[in-house]
């Protein structure tokens, strides 16, 4: 050991070392592509081919997404939550963009934003409560729009959920869950909105292993498919009632690239119901369309996610602390 004073210092030499040994564990792997690919189709897994198209002239949606913050406080804590619903109507033809300068394929853009605020009573598990309070509050929310557009004589195609289906319904049903109050409320919801309509998950971003894991592989399943796929396949990974799809979408021209096009990009898309390729089509064949971004979710999700953030959620709850001024945390009131 060495004598405490300002001139802190760290082995250097270890640090090169540990990084000449990481640098090695992540260089760029060489992988037998079609051995991998005849592995996955001889495990029941059949390769297809999307065919991007629209058998309706127009197509609505229903999307929606939301933000949460929670503070934790002397005696109890708090949470907020911020839920936007989006209407949002496709129909080929460029509309002005209501949020910035351009256009976009789809008009009729109306919202509902949702605000909620509580405390968590009894002060136990928090991190997962709040994960059920939010599912059950995005689910309710998209619920009372659809139910409320359709009271106005408007049937809605999509509804469009920011995540995975499959993953949500799992963890509702590891037993840890069961045993708080919000579960049985989130379980209803998510049965509700199933039988709403046709419900499609579009996942930002997967950390899945379960696929490559089998293959004997050390990454993703997104990861996997991107490198066996060619442009214009999908694979479908039925998980109970759930399809799973990763989908290698084509490379397509961006407005602010018209000299050329993007990279192909892989996505997971999952679809809660059966007979669901037709809707596949329609889906990849409006992701095609959308030229201002390559992003695994098409657009009324994308302006969920932007639009629920506009509005500071933990700002909120900080007012409330401040202006019922309410006892911190002991490590949050600690002076010097």
């Amino acid at each position: 050991m060495e004598a405490l004073s300002p001139e802190f210092r760290f082995d250097i030499k270890s640090l090169e070392a540990k990084f000449q040994k990481i640098t090695s564990r992540v260089e760029k792997r060489s992988l037998d592509v079609e051995m991998i690919r005849e592995k996955i189709i001889s495990s029941s897994i059949s390769v297809q081919r999307i065919d991007p198209k629209m058998e309706k002239n127009k197509v609505e949606f229903l999307a929606s997404d939301s933000s949460l913050a929670k503070r934790e406080l002397r005696y109890f804590a708090l949470w907020g939550l911020h839920t936007v619903t989006l209407r949002a109507a496709f129909d080929k033809k460029r509309h002005k963009d209501p949020l910035a300068h351009g256009s976009i394929n789809y008009r009729n853009l109306m919202y509902n934003s949702y605000l909620d605020l509580d405390a968590f009573t009894p002060w136990q598990s928090i991190e997962d409560r709040a994960n059920l309070i939010r599912v059950q509050k995005e689910y309710k929310s998209l619920i009372e729009s659809s139910r409320e557009l359709k009271s106005e004589g408007l049937e809605i195609d999509y509804i469009l959920l920011d995540g995975s289906i499959y993953t949500t319904m799992k963890r509702l049903n590891e037993e840890r869950y069961k045993a708080y109050k919000e579960h049985h409320r989130t379980i209803e919801a998510a049965k509700e909105l199933l039988e709403e309509g046709k419900v499609v998950g579009m996942v930002e971003d997967s950390h899945d292993t379960d696929i490559s894991v089998k293959m004997g592989l050390d990454m993703t399943n997104l990861s996997l498919f991107d490198i066996i796929l060619d442009e214009g396949e999908f694979i479908v990974d039925r998980k109970k009632n759930i399809n799973v799809c990763y989908i290698k979408l084509p490379a397509k021209t961006l407005n602010y690239t018209p000299s050329r096009k993007s990279k192909p990009v892989t996505v997971r898309w999952e679809f809660p119901y059966p007979d669901f390729e037709c809707d596949l089509n329609t889906l990849t064949h409006i992701w095609m369309l959308e030229d201002d971004l390559v992003h695994p979710q098409i657009y009324p999700l994308r302006i969920c996610d932007y639009l629920t953030r506009r509005l500071k959620v933990g700002g909120i709850l900080d007012k409330v602390v401040a202006e019922s001024d309410l006892d911190l945390r002991y490590r949050d009131s600690r002076e010097a």
